[in-house]
């Protein structure tokens, strides 16, 4: 076999004579490792001894250009067939040579057959995963290919030792072996390699890899219930597991407002579930994705595939009720994104009998509905029991998915043992004060309604509600009383958030003082209303009197419970004003919250005595009775005033003062004797004015 290229190169050149033709063929082609070929060809046929050198001819095929010759003088011995080019870098392409013997005189032997160094690549292929190792024909350089033995291309293997894995016949051109990679990643090293039967030896590429890496990701896992676990009430993902053959484990993702962040890595390929243990599924939807990888770690960490386009949620329940009902609203949604779609939910109860008790009664399933329905209502629950609800979502593969436990209690508002009106007590106004205590062991709120009949009607109304809870003193005001007028009778009635009557109070009814005044034995009789009713009994009563304005009242008397008229002779305070004004006050026989007597008072009621006047009609100037002046009981004498006339109406005296009288004298002299006018104001207790007129006879007894 003979090139083209290098007869060519001949024709220039003086051939030997047929005869005496150095015939020789070329052999192999070896690369090491730093990019030097080493070229072998057979040994020059030289039967005339007219050899002198090997001329060796490099090109390269894609120009078909003579990059260089080499000479091959030293040895001349034609027994050394061979050459190392360390001037080009068989690394980096494909390198060909042909060669021919040079005899005497510059004559030329005939050219060898062609023979490049195998060039080999390793480059990702577009294929994760999969390397492309190419590599060229050592005949790729030759006009006419006859195929001869195949390539096999090789893995340098961790213990240093190449071997084979791939065998690929030869084409005469370029070549392509595809390699999965069984490594993560590593300084992988591969060769091509030819053995020439007939020439005894081996073409050897170079060695091509360095750092290659697995970069086909584990297929996501599928994503088939978030659960929520029925005893930790956590949330709990289940996923089928990914089929990637060099499977390590699993990232676990929480998603939130359109970020996934890694909470967790499970380094177990044959986990399919995973509890969250800071989940937070009984208040909110929690959402997760799974993302598996594979033992290819990058930086001594997992580096995780793809996880799935969408992440997949619980299912949350939520349970309400209201105060005083039976009946529970139940509303879920979430069981997003999961490999397979809700066909029905199945609602299941479990009951506490009696609250707080753990007395629990097992799980009921009391409704399904189809997946368009997200509400369910439980009706018809006990009062005083607690109830557990959850949801099953049923998909259409057959998994069943829970919820979260939603707990209600239903309770009625409890009754108060009692409700007690202390008092309904008169205020110095004339208005109702009622003190009502609550039940200090009564935990619930309550409405207290205030009702007043008064003593002219036959039914209570509603006056003013509030609201207490155990232990408070509720106070109410009725300004609107007339209460000298007549009694009142209260009362408080208790109803409960539902709604309903759960209790009342005693009534208690106002005291009404009346009184008359007797001018005449000088007494005021005093009568009253009983009070009713304490929270005890009324033990008995007390009379307060205050006989003018500003002045300190005082206690007169104590009456026994029966008693409800009192006379006051007050024919023992002529000088006083003549107003009296009085109280009655109730007591009852147990004391009060605090310990101190509980009272009520009555209506204020003053009585004024007429004033009693007594006026000389003559005085005797000189004598025993020598200053004419009025003798008044019962009045006011701030608004005093006597005037003295003479016939002719002049006025000859005046005071303002009921202790001064007129004592004859006028302008320095006594008047002269005869029958004189007086005009007298004088005003009472109450405020009222008595005028007084008449004669006084002036008598002269100097």
């Amino acid at each position: 076999m003979r090139n083209a290229m290098g007869a060519m190169l001949l024709l220039g050149g003086l051939q030997l004579p047929a005869a005496a033709q150095l015939e020789i063929d070329m052999q192999c082609v070896q690369v090491n490792d730093q990019g030097y070929a080493t070229v072998t060809w057979s040994e020059a046929v030289d039967p005339g001894d007219v050899f002198q050198q090997y001329v060796l001819h490099l090109f390269e095929p894609s120009s078909g250009l003579v990059l260089e010759t080499f000479n091959i003088p030293d040895p001349t011995d034609p027994t050394n067939p061979s050459f190392v080019n360390t001037t080009y870098n068989a690394s980096a392409t494909e390198l060909c040579y042909f060669i021919v013997t040079e005899g005497p005189a510059g004559t030329f032997g005939p050219s060898s057959d062609t023979l490049c160094s195998i060039h080999l690549t390793a480059d990702a292929s577009l294929t994760p995963g999969i390397v492309d190792l190419n590599f060229n024909s050592p005949r790729i350089g030759s006009s006419d290919f006859v195929a001869v033995d195949p390539i096999s291309v090789e893995l340098l293997d961790e213990d240093g030792y190449w071997q084979e894995i791939g065998l690929i016949e030869d084409n005469g051109g370029m070549m392509t072996l595809p390699y999965e990679l069984q490594e993560c990643e590593g300084d992988l090293s591969f060769r091509a390699t030819q053995f020439v039967a007939i020439q005894d030896c081996a073409h050897l590429s170079n060695e091509a890899g360095s750092q290659l890496s697995d970069e086909l990701d584990p297929d996501p896992p599928t994503i088939t219930a978030v659960q929520v676990d029925y005893l930790q009430q956590e949330a709990v993902v289940e996923w089928e597991p990914s089929e990637a053959d060099d499977l390590a484990g699993y990232i676990i993702y929480l998603c939130n407002g359109g970020f996934q962040m890694a909470i967790d890595t499970v380094y177990d390929p044959l986990a399919t579930s995973y509890i969250d243990l800071n989940s937070n599924v009984q208040s909110y939807i929690e959402s997760y994705n799974v993302a598996a990888f594979d033992s290819c770690f990058i930086g001594g960490e997992p580096d995780p595939g793809a996880a799935s386009a969408y992440c997949a949620s619980s299912l949350l329940l939520n349970a309400s009720t209201s105060v005083c009902s039976t009946t529970a609203q139940l509303a879920w949604a979430g069981a997003y994104n999961l490999d397979s779609e809700v066909v029905n939910y199945h609602v299941w109860i479990n009951e506490e009998s009696p609250s707080g008790s753990g007395n629990w009664q097992g799980l009921q399933e009391i409704g399904t509905v189809d997946a368009s329905t997200y509400t369910w209502q439980h009706t018809n629950a006990e009062f005083g029991s607690s109830y557990q609800y959850h949801v099953v979502a049923e998909t259409n593969s057959g998994i069943e998915i829970l919820s979260n436990l939603e707990t209600l209690e239903f309770s009625y508002p409890g009754v108060p043992d009692f409700t007690s009106l202390r008092r309904a007590s008169v205020t110095d106004s004339g208005a109702v004060e009622i003190i009502v205590d609550i039940d200090p062991n009564s935990n619930d709120v309550h409405a207290y309604t205030l009702q007043r009949r008064r003593s002219n009607e036959t039914a209570f109304t509603d006056f003013e509600t509030q609201e207490g809870v155990g232990g408070m003193t509720l106070q109410f005001m009725d300004y609107t009383a007339q209460t000298s007028d007549m009694s009142y009778a209260y009362r408080v009635q208790v109803e409960n958030d539902c709604g309903d009557s759960v209790g009342a109070s005693n009534t208690a009814e106002t005291i009404w003082l009346r009184g008359i005044s007797d001018f005449t034995l000088l007494k005021n009789t005093l009568h009253w209303t009983p009070y009713a009713y304490f929270p005890g009994a009324t033990a008995g009563y007390r009379i307060y009197r205050k006989s003018n304005l500003g002045s300190a009242t005082e206690l007169l008397t104590t009456l026994p419970n029966t008693v409800y008229t009192w006379e006051d002779d007050v024919s023992g305070l002529l000088f006083s004003p003549g107003d009296f004004c009085y109280l009655v006050e109730a007591t009852d026989a147990l004391p009060g919250p605090s310990g101190g007597i509980n009272y009520a008072f009555s209506n204020a009621l003053c009585l004024t005595q007429e004033p009693v006047i007594w006026i000389p009609n003559a005085f005797l100037v000189g004598g025993v009775n020598e200053v004419f002046k009025p003798v008044v009981s019962f009045a006011d004498f701030t608004n005093f005033r006597m005037e003295i006339q003479n016939r002719w109406g002049d006025v000859l005296f005046s005071t303002d003062d009921i202790e001064t009288g007129w004592d004859g004298m006028h302008n320095g002299a006594i008047a002269p004797e005869g029958t004189y006018g007086y005009f007298m104001t004088i005003q009472d207790g109450a405020g009222r004015i008595y005028d007084r007129q008449g004669l006084v006879h002036l008598l002269n007894g100097e």
